[in-house]
């Protein structure tokens, strides 16, 4: 089998306005910051990239990768240096391509980033391929199927206020959640402490797990002090609450609080992982198969569990396809803790793409189609696409 053709789709999906904190300023007329410490920059639509990859045998593949700015960057990298370097390759042949795309710039120390990003798209791409040539699903592929369900957490609590909040997490528990992850927008330490006391007061640990997202804005001396309160309201971890860099930081903090540390996100394969984890500055592994990919995201979680660490995968403003890769590996792993799922980025790609995963009370159940399990209604994908480019062997 032979790699012939590779397809890239960038897709910007309008949405409608939500309720959030008046702390936005606009840099362009689509993309955003939040104003105050180490503001991540923000899109008012969902931006992906989907990649197709044909064959000379028939079976295509698709793939997606986390953009969720500025996806013609990545565009480009896949166009100009990754898409002609798989061309006449086996699709089959996953750690070999993967290997082969990351040596290409190691040299040039781009072993991140946006070169990642891309190579993730087309690694997930081949593992669809592989799994609809053997007629399984990726899972059993990757070595078989630790669970049919995956228990998900709600992943943000929409509002302005506390009340608002509140409300919201009623809402969320009535869809059959158990557990829900708080983001702060850097209003500091006080005010994520009582948005998460006030939930507690509600719902005690019996009833509902909490999660708490730094995003990497806290100060060291705000991270402290905030991740001993944690330990007091019992959540199940505290994600990248320290400076993305911070690996001492953030194993300082681990040995100081009862609260697990998670990082992830930003990072992008085994070799930085194996950095933080060797250091003991994470203790909840979380790749995101939009940045990491199906192949090295399996290593990286046989790595955490190498090291008795839990995985707990994620995800972003993923799309269908990236949901359903998440979903795969999750369930192939040992030592997998809890799903992010992310309602409305996955409602979005409703409009031209149906899944074979379901979200049942809190719940994903796994699907036994072969490879991911997604099709793609190309005719109604073209409707969100604002740039397409197809290169051929």
């Amino acid at each position: 089998m032979k790699i012939t053709k590779v397809e890239v789709f960038i897709v910007k999906i309008p949405t409608p306005k939500v309720a959030s904190p008046n702390t936005k300023r606009y840099i362009t007329e689509d993309y955003y910051i939040n104003e105050g410490r180490r503001s991540c920059i923000y899109s008012d639509k969902v931006e992906t990239i989907f990649i197709k990859v044909s064959t000379d045998e028939g079976i295509e593949g698709w793939g997606e990768l986390l953009a969720p700015t500025n996806p013609e960057v990545a565009a480009a990298v896949i166009r100009g240096h990754l898409a002609p370097l798989v061309l006449g390759e086996n699709p089959m042949a996953t750690q070999y391509l993967w290997d082969k795309m990351l040596d290409t710039l190691r040299e040039r120390g781009y072993t991140g980033g946006y070169l990642v990003d891309a190579m993730a798209g087309l690694d997930v791409a081949f593992w669809d391929i592989k799994g609809k040539a053997f007629g399984l699903p990726v899972y059993m592929l990757l070595g078989g199927q630790y669970r049919d369900k995956l228990r998900s957490y709600c992943s943000s609590v929409p509002g302005r206020t506390t009340e608002e909040r509140l409300e919201s997490v009623d809402r969320i528990m009535e869809d059959g959640y158990d557990a829900i992850k708080i983001h702060t927008f850097g209003k500091g330490k006080t005010a994520d402490l009582e948005l998460l006391s006030a939930i507690r007061r509600k719902y005690d640990s019996s009833q509902l797990d909490l999660m708490l997202d730094g995003h990497g804005k806290y100060t060291h001396s705000e991270a402290f002090s905030l991740g001993r309160a944690l330990g007091e309201l019992d959540l199940l971890f505290f994600e990248t609450p320290l400076t993305f860099e911070d690996i001492k930081g953030h194993r300082k903090l681990a040995d100081a609080i009862d609260t697990a540390i998670a990082v992830g996100e930003p990072l992008r394969t085994i070799y930085t992982f194996r950095d933080w984890i060797t250091e003991g500055a994470l203790e909840v592994a979380q790749p995101d198969l939009g940045r990491n990919g199906i192949t090295e995201m399996m290593r990286i979680a046989h790595l955490a569990e190498a090291h008795h660490l839990s995985f707990a995968p994620h995800l972003s403003v993923h799309q269908a396809v990236g949901v359903a890769a998440s979903v795969h590996v999750s369930a192939a792993i040992s030592n997998f803790l809890i799903f992010e799922y992310q309602p409305n980025s996955l409602r979005a790609s409703e409009q031209y793409s149906s899944a074979s995963f379901k979200l049942e009370q809190g719940a994903i159940k796994v699907p036994n189609d072969p490879g991911l399990g997604v099709e793609i209604n190309e005719l109604e994908l073209r409707k969100f696409v604002t740039e397409y480019v197809e290169i051929k062997a």
